[in-house]
C-alpha cells in the first residue's frame, strides 16, 4: 500500500462518519450532545498534526549528528584543490 493510499484511507475513515454526523444523517443522543465537538474535529486533528510535525522536526534538528571527521576531510580537500589550482596559475582569494 502506498503512502497516498494510507492517507486516503485514513481521510475516508475519518471524514465519512464526520460528514454523516454533520449532515444529520446519523442522529442519536451522543451526536446531539457532542455535535459542536464533532463539528470541529477536523480542525482539531489538523492542529494536532501540525504540533506533532513541529515536535518531530525540532527533535531531529536537536539530535542532528556533527561529523567532525568529514568536516576535517572536506577542509583538507579544499586546501588540496586550492593548491592544485594555484599551481596551474589560478589566483584565489
Amino acid at each position: 500500500m502506498t503512502k497516498l493510499m494510507e492517507w486516503l484511507t485514513a481521510a475516508v475513515l475519518i471524514l465519512g462518519p464526520w460528514s454523516a454526523v454533520v449532515t444529520n444523517t446519523v442522529q442519536n443522543e451522543f451526536t446531539r450532545k457532542y455535535f459542536y465537538e464533532i463539528l470541529f474535529l477536523p480542525v482539531f486533528l489538523v492542529a494536532v498534526f501540525g504540533v506533532v510535525s513541529v515536535a518531530i522536526i525540532a527533535y531531529r534538528v536537536y539530535t542532528f549528528n556533527d561529523c567532525k571527521e568529514a568536516s576535517e576531510e572536506l577542509q583538507r580537500q579544499i586546501k588540496e584543490a586550492k593548491a592544485d589550482l594555484a599551481k596551474k596559475g589560478l589566483k584565489l582569494d
